[in-house]
């Protein structure tokens, strides 16, 4: 609409310095050859320019924001492509597999001078004239292959262990994922927990409101004191800046939120949605640990690392035995074309005799490596057993406060409703009525952090599983 005032605004401002004639405009009293701009004025009026609309912001649930981290959160990306490296490392010992093949090709010009012969003969070509200078081409070139025939073992214990790194790496990806997607569940749930308790606040704050009012109300009337109502007033301003620290604890969880997702900073492109719902968890203890010990991206790579330092051992004590090889060249070589072929094949061995004794301490070394996975395995195993046990049962014990904590919040409700009323009849007094409603601000405010601290247990124990990103992705 904006815009169409000054259009407007324009062609009023034209037609008024613009002068009349004789004909007239549609009985207006606009006269002259400026009833165009009447008529454009006139059409603008009636059909304004529509706005663009706003882009609306898009909404995000829970799975939503878990998709949009494993998109965009950095933590998860740097990951990812550090997994992606193991890949490529286990593909650089398949090389070993394969014949190793070069080539090399050459050319030079080389200049001579000879002051005592009359007839010189080089590379095939005659020079006549004593004490000339003179240049002869050389050209060369070469393929050599050779190939591993047997390594007993050596080669393919190389191999083995790199593979075990990687499905490590591919764990560690899986457990940095794990971690990542659990931070952003937790500041999911605390930022639509402190817009809960904003909602708390606000209504401690319309409560104190009503209290004060009718404290003041009777001290006007004489039918109450002075301390009655600076009490409320009191208490009123309390809640008034207890609700404005409220709506900051939200905004601050909103860029937790935003930070663990991923996106920018202070964006008002998204708009999040309470998606978390409140029920029961009825799997079995057993069963749970059956499954950790299974899927358990921590403990998975665990085991990777027993399994690849387990072949890094056999690997070292490839260094006591020979290893065959097959090797093959081509070369040629002559001052002009075509050049002279020679050809080689043969097999040859390498048989270590002493190193120094660097076979027998990298065998020691890789041994100790391995008895250090293989007890940061069993650790790794105790400490899972015990965590999804906590979890377990701190989760079936949460769900069961929680709804005493619901069974007190509407109890205490109905105090203060109580209190209200008997104040506002003359048989209660301020203090009472104050102290139902900050029971009930307290009983509502413990019965929302309690509801979601069920669902922190409920993701840390679906973390500690291995299942987060199936559970609530799929």
């Amino acid at each position: 609409m904006k815009k169409n005032a000054c259009l407007v605004m324009l062609f009023l401002f034209l037609y008024s310095i613009a002068g009349l004639n004789s004909r007239s405009f549609a009985g207006t009293g606009i006269t002259g050859k400026h009833e165009i701009l009447a008529q454009l004025s006139y059409k603008i009026l009636k059909n304004p320019v529509p706005e663009p609309a706003k882009a609306s912001p898009e909404i995000i649930t829970l799975s939503g924001a878990l998709r949009l981290a494993l998109k965009f959160y950095p933590g998860i990306l740097s990951s990812k492509y550090s997994y992606i490296a193991s890949i490529y490392a286990k593909n650089q010992t398949l090389s070993q597999y394969y014949p190793q093949i070069s080539g090399n090709a050459g050319f030079s010009k080389n200049s001579y001078m000879d002051v005592n012969n009359k007839n010189v003969i080089s590379g095939g070509q005659i020079i006549n004239g004593p004490g000339i200078n003179y240049s002869l081409n050389d050209y060369s070139a070469s393929l050599n292959a050779s190939y591993v025939l047997y390594s007993f073992g050596s080669r393919y214990y190389n191999y083995l262990n790199a593979k075990y790194q990687m499905k490590g790496a591919r764990a560690g990806y899986d457990y940095d994922i794990n971690s990542d997607l659990y931070e952003v569940i937790l500041d999911f749930a605390q930022y639509f927990a402190d817009k809960e308790l904003m909602k708390a606040a606000g209504e401690n704050l319309k409560n104190d409101k009503i209290q004060y009012k009718a404290a003041e109300a009777y001290y006007k009337v004489g039918t109450g004191d002075l301390l009655d109502a600076e009490t409320a007033k009191a208490t009123m301003e309390t809640a008034k800046a207890t609700y404005i620290n409220s709506k900051f604890n939200v905004k601050i969880a909103k860029l937790a939120l935003l930070n663990a997702v991923g996106l920018p900073p202070l964006s008002k492109n998204y708009r999040f949605v309470n998606t978390l719902k409140f029920k029961p968890f009825k799997n079995k203890l057993k069963k749970l640990i059956q499954t950790a010990v299974k899927y358990n991206p921590q403990l998975k790579q665990a085991v990777y690392a027993v399994k690849a330092s387990n072949a890094s051992v056999k690997k070292a004590g490839g260094g006591y035995f020979p290893t065959f090889n097959a090797d093959f060249s081509y070369t040629g070589a002559n001052s002009s074309f075509p050049l002279n072929k020679n050809y080689s094949v043969g097999l040859s061995v390498s048989i270590p005799i002493f190193n120094g004794f660097l076979t027998q301490n990298e065998i020691d070394y890789s041994k100790a490596v391995l008895n250090g996975n293989v007890w940061n395995k069993q650790l790794t195993e105790n400490n899972i057993i015990y965590s999804v046990s906590n979890d377990y049962y701190a989760l079936t014990n949460q769900y069961l406060t929680v709804k005493a904590m619901k069974s007190s919040e509407k109890a205490s409700n109905l105090a203060y409703v109580l209190a209200l009323k008997s104040y506002e009849v003359g048989v209660g007094s301020m203090v009472q009525l104050v102290n139902a409603n900050s029971q009930y601000v307290s009983a509502l405010t413990d019965y929302i952090n309690g509801e979601y601290t069920y669902f922190y247990l409920k993701a840390r124990l679906y973390s500690d599983l291995g299942l987060l990103r199936s559970h609530y992705l799929k």
